[in-house]
């Protein structure tokens, strides 16, 4: 019994001792992390450019996440500084760099939200450290706004830059866009941006979405915002920036076979009419298929009128954009066959709409005793014809009801391509209409509508466009559209070339135009909904 008793006792004590450690509970931590202390100080003056450490001392372990899209250095150093922790919690961060810094300049390092603590990942926003390496601390500063000109949200990755101007020997002002700006800072979730310590000087200023962490605009990858205006920090002045796709200067890419008599020749740039020769005279006579500004063209020739009866052989075409002419090759493989293939451009038809079908070579004649349209099983009256602009699709016209069923019989040799080929199977569509409370109206109505002519754009929730209307109308009527939400933009034409151009960042011209529609419209069924749009 004793033995018990002593047993009961110490198990007790060991049970005790084992709760000592075990946490009694409380509230969950969410302080962020908390600067103390740096070497060389903040604000420090007189720093050696040739400094190969900054040490900045926090009172709890923290790591810094997501470096290269965070951190950003201004001016940047030509080689990216190693930043830890990244991996293994410390109390402090270093920063070693690999390159002595420039003489006389204010440096700041800003973090953004990358700091946080190792226990609950805490962030400490916005912290920045600046010092100089010259005499004082510079303190002049811009600030703005920037918005995306084709879409309502930021855009990510998101930088504003200022590149110095520089003067040549011929005493010419540039800038350097293939370099690294010299002062750089990033937007906010709100498209705000400040650069701060800045000196007077001449600079432009430019703001682009950083996608690969470059710190540099890429042209035709990234978008990309300007001031038209040079600027000069000690003018304080405040600056509104749009970022747009950006206009590439031309050049030639290559071509490619896209299929039995179709070769595509690619281009950079947005060639507004291209001429297309080819280099062997004896070459069949050819059709060009290139909408404005687009960047590629297609050459269509019936390859049974080659007089080159090798399987592969080589064909040349000169072209000619402007002044300056270009040689393409592309292997041509005679071997490959193509059908002539149709299919529904869109499934979905209504009274406002029609039925189109769609081919993948361009239609050369339709014929349209070879085509049924009926409603009920009773024949209707229809027409046909190919798409103007694009020359793949066709159009078939008749009157549509609502709550009704049509079929769409397109028989063997309704249709021939430039190949002389006719689809060699017959082909039956049911078409289907919703009844009329299923759809929705809209109308909007615009207030001191542009000067110019304008592209109206009716697009759904990922900026694909259903409707492109181009003119200089005040009201437009959308009827029969199906519930849910829709966008709305407008691309304004201002040089009336019937085409929106994009920003010329060689010259500093801004892209034209925009204006989006606040809110997107949510359109229910059976309702009709009116808007008005002040712009």
């Amino acid at each position: 019994m004793r033995k018990i008793v002593i047993f009961l006792i110490l198990s007790s004590i060991i049970v005790s001792c084992a709760r000592v450690g075990t946490p009694g509970g409380g509230a969950k931590d969410e302080t962020p992390p908390k600067f103390l202390s740096s070497s060389p100080d903040t604000l420090a003056t007189k720093v050696n450019p040739k400094i190969k450490e900054i040490i900045l001392n926090f009172d709890e372990y923290i790591l810094v996440k997501d470096i290269s899209k965070q951190v950003i250095i201004s001016p940047p150093p030509r080689v990216m500084p190693s930043i830890t922790p990244n991996s293994i919690a410390r109390k402090y961060i270093s920063v070693r760099f690999f390159e002595p810094l420039l003489e006389n300049t204010t440096y700041t390092l800003s973090f953004g939200s990358g700091i946080q603590d190792n226990n609950e990942g805490n962030k400490l926003e916005d912290f920045s450290y600046t010092f100089s390496t010259g005499d004082k601390i510079d303190s002049l500063q811009i600030s703005g706004r920037v918005r995306q000109s084709l879409e309502k949200a930021q855009a990510p990755s998101t930088l504003v830059s200022l590149y110095k101007i520089e003067t040549d020997t011929l005493g010419k002002d540039s800038v350097n866009l293939k370099g690294k700006p010299y002062y750089v800072s990033r937007i906010d979730t709100v498209g705000n941006f400040k650069l701060s310590h800045l000196h007077e000087g001449k600079f432009r200023l430019i703001a682009f979405n950083d996608l690969n962490s470059n710190l540099i605009p890429d042209v035709g990858k990234e978008i990309t915002g300007f001031s038209p205006e040079i600027v000069n920090p000690v003018q304080g002045l405040d600056y509104d920036i749009v970022l747009s796709p950006v206009r590439q200067p031309y050049r030639t890419i290559g071509a490619e076979q896209y299929g039995q008599g179709i070769i595509k020749l690619k281009f950079k740039g947005t060639p507004e009419k291209i001429s297309v020769i080819p280099v062997d005279k004896d070459f069949p006579p050819f059709k060009t298929d290139h909408s404005p500004y687009a960047d590629s063209l297609y050459v269509y020739f019936n390859n049974k009128e080659l007089k080159n009866t090798e399987k592969k052989f080589r064909i040349k075409f000169l072209t000619q954009y402007k002044e300056r002419s270009d040689t393409l090759n592309v292997l041509y493989d005679n071997t490959i066959e193509t059908t002539l293939e149709l299919s529904p451009v869109e499934k979905e038809v209504t009274p406002s709409t029609y039925f189109a079908l769609k081919s993948n070579n361009y239609i050369k004649e339709v014929d349209k005793s070879k085509i049924e349209i009926l409603k009920n099983k009773t024949p209707i009256d229809f027409t046909s014809e190919i798409d103007s602009v694009n020359n793949k699709n066709v159009h078939i016209k008749f009157p549509v009801s609502f709550d009704s069923e049509y079929q769409a019989q397109i028989n063997a040799g309704a249709f021939k391509d430039f190949l002389g080929q006719e689809n060699t199977d017959t082909l039956s569509y049911t078409i289907r209409t919703k009844k009329q409370s299923e759809y929705g109206n809209l109308s909007i109505r615009i207030q001191n509508k542009p000067a110019s002519k304008f592209f109206f754009q009716l697009m759904n929730e990922k900026y694909q466009v259903l409707e492109n209307i181009y003119g200089e109308e005040d009201t437009f009527n959308f009827k029969n559209l199906l519930p849910g939400k829709y966008l709305i933009r407008i691309l304004v034409d201002e040089n009336s070339n019937g085409f929106w151009d994009t920003a010329d960042l060689e010259n500093f011209i801004p892209a034209e135009k925009t204006f989006i529609y606040p809110d997107p419209v949510n359109i229910r069924a059976f309702w009709d909904i009116n808007e008005v749009w002040i712009l």
